[in-house]
């Protein structure tokens, strides 16, 4: 939408007031390259603006709230960022939101338990350590154990993906993981130059999955429940078992046993582009 009546300009209170928002937060909608005054007084420096920059400051909060970055927002706005790049990137995002608000509304409301759905799986970077447990009370201080060795390496944690397990030696189509059984504990960290063999790539994917919440000790009959739907639907893993710990004992003392949440997720269709 574009206003061609360049008479009508507006002082930099009059804008404040009708698109609710502070004078500061103009200003910085300029700083970023958002936003240019139509008419500046060269000897007050008093700003003035058109309808247009009014306009263009409520799709700047559209943006603003769903959560996109002031530079993203100039990028977007003004063409500078690739489309496709873009899209793929808020759908990621969105698939992270959905799965965080499906583990928060089942812990909350105490229901849900064994919920399947499709999703897309990021692309993320992981320090493995391969793991023999005998038990699940072993395995959660083993998997600390590996926490800690990752921290004094130097590796830099990846603080916003949630650590998982690795079963690649258990094909869920013919025998379910136990608690003693084999994994990879993966630990998702930055890449960088300095990584070594223990640095394993897990490239972006579908998948499907299904959330559990409470002690891990039914996550063996959740993995049956998942690999009932895989044999249903007719589908063809394409990787290993993942057991991804959302809420977990690493994630604070302060959790409740009966307050961990974990997803069983199996890749399917290949990596996605």
């Amino acid at each position: 939408m574009l206003f061609t009546d360049k008479n009508k300009l507006f002082s930099i209170h009059e804008v404040c007031r009708v698109c609710g928002i502070s004078r500061t937060t103009l200003i910085r909608m300029e700083e970023s390259g958002f936003l240019k005054p139509c008419r500046v007084d060269g000897a007050t420096g008093y700003r003035y603006y058109d309808a247009q920059n009014v306009a263009s400051i409520g799709q700047y909060k559209r943006m603003q709230d769903i959560g996109l970055s002031r530079k993203e927002i100039t990028d977007i706005y003004y063409g500078r960022k690739d489309s496709e790049e873009f899209i793929r990137e808020q759908r990621e995002r969105l698939s992270k939101l959905q799965r965080f608000l499906d583990e928060y509304e089942m812990r909350h409301d105490r229901s849900g338990n064994g919920k399947i759905s499709f999703i897309t799986l990021p692309e993320v970077y992981c320090y493995c350590e391969h793991l023999s447990p005998s038990s699940i009370e072993e395995n959660a201080v083993l998997c600390y154990l590996a926490y800690s060795r990752c921290i004094e390496r130097g590796y830099r944690i990846l603080g916003d993906e949630p650590l998982m397990s690795v079963f690649d030696s258990c094909d869920i189509l013919s025998s379910l993981p136990g608690p003693g059984t084999e994994q990879t504990y993966c630990i998702p960290v930055i890449p960088g130059p300095g990584h070594d063999g223990n640095v394993r790539h897990f490239p972006r994917t579908k998948a499907v999955s299904i959330l559990g919440f409470g002690t891990f000790y039914a996550f063996t009959d959740l993995c049956g429940v998942l690999a009932g739907k895989i044999r249903d639907e007719g589908l063809k893993p394409s990787g290993p078992l993942r057991v991804i710990a959302l809420v977990a004992p690493y994630a604070g003392t302060h959790y409740r046993r009966e307050d961990f949440c974990y997803e069983c997720v199996i890749p399917i269709g290949g990596d996605t582009a």
